[in-house]
């Protein structure tokens, strides 16, 4: 009965933190994660297995924005493609970086534009769908930058009682499974 119980709490924390993540992403405040994060601290050392649990959830936040990103610039090549104009660079970690910078935009694109042999209103839309594709890699590596502000908040408080712990010797940490014993 006590592992149902346990399985449950587990549950209910990734719940809670997985919906605190997307709150704190809508309100761009880390508020309400850090009280929950402080009320797991505060009920000892048995709670770094549900931290683990949280851990998890951001990380989760993390992978789906990073791939949600990746999407738009695969998405990007894929309307670039069709009228014959090639960026492979899209693909790469520099790739917001790219979005951001202007000269780039009209040095490379129009470059490329005139090698796929392009009519003005052919590169007007393409640069607007340049353009619209960039403000979303944008928001969504803002919203990354976010997610790993709680991560670091996360692996901190993580990390400190892993230390208080071993340090008191109150008891032991398995750091494959994060669970404590006394």
């Amino acid at each position: 009965m006590e592992d149902l119980l346990n399985f449950a709490h587990r549950a209910y924390v990734r719940l809670e933190a997985v919906q605190l993540i997307q709150d704190c992403l809508a309100l761009e405040e880390v508020g309400p994660f850090n009280k929950m994060v402080e009320t797991l601290v505060l009920d000892g050392p048995s709670s770094i297995y549900l931290m683990r649990e949280v851990l998890k959830e951001v990380q989760a936040a993390k992978s789906n924005l990073s791939q949600e990103g990746l999407g738009v610039r695969h998405d990007l090549m894929e309307a670039l493609g069709e009228f014959d104009v090639k960026l492979p660079n899209l693909l790469s970690a520099n790739a917001t970086n790219d979005f951001r910078d202007k000269s780039l935009q009209s040095r490379y694109l129009k470059s490329s534009f005139t090698a796929a042999k392009l009519d003005t209103e052919e590169e007007a839309l393409l640069l607007e769908i340049w353009s619209e594709a960039g403000e979303r890699e944008i928001e969504i590596t803002g919203r990354l930058s976010f997610v790993n502000q709680l991560e670091e908040i996360i692996r901190d408080w993580i990390g400190s009682m892993a230390y208080e712990i071993m340090r008191s010797g109150q008891g032991s940490i398995d750091f494959r499974t994060m669970s404590f014993r006394q």
